[in-house]
This record gives C-alpha cells, structure tokens and sequence, in this order.
C-alpha cells in the first residue's frame, strides 16, 4: 500500500514538472503532500484581508484604557464638586459669585470635555465605517477618526463663540458667567456618561444602533436640562417662556441640526462614489 502511494504522488510530480501546471493544482489535499523543493505549483490564493477594527488595534486599545484611568481618578477626586453642582442644578443661587470652580476643578472639566470629543469622535468612525458601503478615500484609519473628532471640536467651539456673542450682546455679566460653567459642566457630564458605551461598542460587540439609541437619550437629557436652565437663569424673572424656546432653538438646536448636516455632507465627500 505505502509503495502505490509512493508510485502516485511521483506520477503526479513528474506531471507537475513536465507541464508546470495540472488539473490537481486545485485540490488542497494533492498540493499538501507535494514538498516544496517540486517547482511549477501553487499553494492557493490569498484570503480576504481582515478588516479593522479598534477593539483589536494596539494603540487604540492604550487610548482608550487610558481614558478609562483619566475618568476614574478624575471622577473620584472631584467627586465632591460632581454632587454640589448637582445638589444646587435646581437652585439659582442670588449670587453667582458665591459658587466659584478651583483650578483642579476646572482642569478636571476640560479634560473630560476633550475625552468626550474624542469619545463622540470615535463613535462617528464607526457608525461611518459599519453604514456606508462605500470604501473612503483616506485609507488611514487615524486620519479618518482625527477628521471626526475635529468636526466635534469645531461645533463644541462655534456653539460657544455663538452663545457668548449673544449672550453678551442681550444679558449681563454675571448671568453669562453662570451660563458658561452650566455649559461647561453638562458637556462634562456628557463626555463621561460617553465613555462606557463606547467600551461597550468596541470590546463587547454591541450593536451600533443601540450604542446611538442610548446616547440620543443622555444627548436629549442634556438638552432639556438645558432647556430649563436657560429659562432658569435669563428668562426666569419675566416669566418669558417664548423667549427660552427661541433661544433655545436658535442656539441649541439649529448648531445641532448645522453639525448633522456637515457630518452628512463631509462622510459622502471622502467616501468613493462609483
């Protein structure tokens, strides 16, 4: 028995040598026996490459780790400045001097601030990668995540532009000043209330869908907490609920509706239209 087989893959390498090229080129089990001194066969064709993804990136998996750390420790050392802003949201103190942030304090907000447009940043790459059929036009996937978390830098930085022009133009200092810690809080809030959908979308494999779905929630949240500030802190005194809803259309929604719309138009620009 040992000697037919001997006899059959010489047969087939003689074969193999003489025409370069046979039928049994195509069967795996044929080409496994053949040793690789016996020139003129291939060994099959190359797979589909696997696609990327940040779950199994290195330095993704660093950034978003060390995001991880940065809100636990921050979170827990101005755990006491987290609960007084929440304890006194529903109060509009006479004096808005009286409730003043530290220099750690607000180090500890702007950090969480640029963690969430990084976080927000990275849920748009993958939302864009998973929905749009089309292959991109840059194939660095870093360039592509940098350009999404440069669209929400630039919105988190006109919306403010806009809202201090205005509310200097309409509305005294000191209730600019308490607008803007309310601003800067909520986005705080927002970016660290970010960040445990985003591990679970990219470890744990949830569904891309559900990951927006909750974070339209914490987004519709952050708006009506908003809503109610806005009429708590300008428009409170004159009863002016007309004046909270256009303000609050004006400069809360339309450069939220503005940014929807650039997204829009700047994923169909790089993605490849055939």
């Amino acid at each position: 028995m040992d000697s037919t087989n001997t006899i059959t893959q010489q047969h087939i390498f003689d074969l193999r040598t003489m025409t370069g090229q046979s039928y049994f080129d195509r069967d795996s089990m044929l080409t496994a026996t053949i040793p690789p001194g016996v020139k003129g066969y291939s060994t099959g064709v190359a797979g589909d490459a696997v696609p990327y993804s940040i779950g199994n990136d290195d330095i993704m998996s660093v950034v978003l780790l060390s995001c991880l750390a940065i809100v636990t420790i921050s979170v827990g050392r101005s755990w006491g400045f987290i609960s007084r802003q929440a304890r006194n949201f529903f109060y509009a103190p006479h004096d808005t001097d009286a409730v003043t942030e530290t220099t750690s304090e607000l180090r500890f907000q702007v950090v969480m601030v640029f963690i969430g447009i990084l976080l927000m940043g990275l849920v748009s790459y993958i939302y864009a990668t998973e929905t749009i059929a089309h292959p991109f036009r840059m194939g660095d996937n870093y360039g592509l995540m940098g350009i999404m978390a440069a669209m929400f830098l630039a919105y988190f930085l006109l919306k403010w532009l806009a809202t201090s022009v205005v509310n200097m133009t309409f509305f005294d200092g000191k209730k600019n000043v308490q607008w803007m810690r309310l601003q800067l809080f909520l986005t705080t809030m927002q970016g660290g209330l970010v960040l445990p959908f985003v591990l679970l979308l990219v470890y744990f494999q949830f569904s891309v869908e559900i990951v927006l779905l909750c974070l339209a929630v914490v987004l519709f949240l952050n708006k009506m907490l908003t809503f109610y500030k806005c009429w708590s802190i300008f428009f409170r005194q004159n009863g002016g609920l007309l004046q909270t809803f256009l303000y609050f259309c004006a400069l809360e929604m339309t450069p939220l509706l503005a940014f929807g719309g650039a997204w829009l138009a700047l994923t169909d620009f790089l993605k490849v239209n055939y």
